[in-house]
């Protein structure tokens, strides 16, 4: 009998002490997760860490909108990402399950759907295309602010739209994400009909690098005079890196 008071009385425990973290307000667990150091800002965290949802979010100035927390609580008995985030706004949109252990982050089943355009410090030369990047399936697991391990494809539109505006079908850039360096890393190829190979590299502290090899003199003259260089038989276009640091 006393072994069934114990049980009982742990139960209770266990419940009263989860209801507790239930129901601890977002703004506070915002406050003190140290995200304001790593450049989060927010205008207001409503609900519990448990359903809640942050709007007015930025990123070290750049707007993102609104983040919207669902969690379950089960997940997290078998050790799981235990909330569903999905995030709107200026930037794009985009869904994922996440688990946060002090330091360390783990986000499965990332969808994200990204708009190229100048809010995000898109070129001017690609801003106006409409262009797209998306992410499907993704995986992300990081430490502090290092990335471990990261997986999922990444596609992009970006190059097919800019083709089309000098007569030319390119296709859709198509590649895995993953780390390098402690960064989240992507590079998306593609090869046009005409032989034309086209290489986009991003990574989420240098920059990008677009390369395109094998073109005609024709196509050659319109990538120099829209702002590409030759870098010995491609033609390179950097943003916010140096000319080797992502070859």
């Amino acid at each position: 009998m006393k072994r069934w008071h114990f049980l009982l009385g742990l139960v209770f425990l266990v419940t009263f002490l989860g209801g507790l973290i239930a129901f601890t307000p977002l703004s506070f667990v915002m406050r003190h997760s140290g995200a304001v150091q790593q450049g989060l800002a927010w205008q207001q965290a409503r609900g519990t860490v448990w359903q809640g949802q942050v709007t007015g979010l930025s990123w070290r100035g750049t707007p993102l909108g609104a983040v919207n927390l669902a969690s379950h609580p089960l997940r997290l008995v078998s050790g799981g990402p235990s909330h569903d985030v999905t995030w709107s706004g200026p930037q794009g949109q985009g869904q994922a399950r996440i688990a946060l252990r002090r330091t360390a982050l783990k986000a499965d089943g990332i969808s994200l759907s990204v708009p190229l355009t100048g809010q995000i410090g898109t070129e001017p030369l690609f801003a106006g295309l409409g262009a797209t990047v998306r992410l499907s399936n993704g995986s992300v697991r990081m430490t502090g602010t290092e990335c471990e391990t990261a997986s999922g494809t990444v596609t992009s539109d970006v190059a097919r739209l800019a083709a089309a505006g000098f007569g030319r079908d390119w296709p859709i850039l198509t590649g895995p994400l993953t780390c390098e360096n402690g960064q989240i890393h992507a590079v998306l190829t593609g090869e046009a009909a005409d032989g034309t190979q086209i290489r986009l590299v991003a990574d989420s502290l240098a920059g990008a690098r677009a390369e395109v090899r094998g073109m005609d003199e024709d196509l050659e003259g319109v990538l120099l005079a829209a702002g590409f260089r030759d870098a010995g038989g491609a033609l390179v276009y950097n943003r916010g890196i140096g000319p080797k640091e992502m070859e």
